[in-house]
């Protein structure tokens, strides 16, 4: 018999427009969608799982910041970016050792921007933001490695902040 781990859920997502900053976070509806992406990512999952997601503005984009023992180390947590693709989400990158807030800064690279990720912990001395460039595929999957680079407070919005908490996300509806 199969443990399915409980996951806890939280979706956010930017609706703001230009100029709005960092305070226009509002919570979307559940998308089913991704919330069937991330049970089938979740299945096996070792103690709770928790998740936040967020949509860059232009609704290309879905970022989500995953937690809890599967998804965690001392260096920090995991980053999926993902679009969505009809009625299924594509990974367009998986980036480990992140720390929220992440943002979505104003600098592109390869016709994306770039992501902004928090970075310390795992032997890191002194917290520092890190800028994710897309190289044309998928963006950059270690923010503490080229191409990854250290970046001081460049221009963005802040997608998913560090003190979200989390929707619980129960296994599917028929299982316990």
């Amino acid at each position: 018999m199969k443990t399915i781990a409980l996951t806890t859920i939280f979706v956010l997502s930017l609706w703001a427009g230009p100029g709005a900053g960092d305070a226009a976070a509002q919570t979307p509806p559940e998308d089913p969608v991704l919330t069937a992406y991330l049970r089938e990512r979740a299945q096996g999952a070792v103690g709770p799982t928790r998740y936040t997601a967020a949509n860059t503005p232009d609704g290309r984009t879905t970022l989500v910041y995953l937690s809890g023992p599967n998804w965690c180390g001392s260096g920090g947590c995991r980053l999926l970016v993902l679009d969505r693709a009809g009625d299924a989400y594509r990974s367009i990158g998986e980036v480990s050792l992140v720390r929220a807030p992440i943002r979505l800064l104003e600098r592109q690279t390869n016709g994306r921007r770039d992501l902004a990720v928090q970075v310390a912990g795992g032997g890191i001395v002194g917290a520092y933001e890190a800028a994710l460039p897309f190289d044309g595929r998928r963006y950059a999957s270690n923010p503490t490695v080229p191409p990854a680079v250290r970046v001081e407070d460049p221009p963005g919005e802040t997608l998913i902040r560090a003190d979200e908490q989390g929707r619980l996300l129960e296994g599917e509806p028929d299982k316990p």
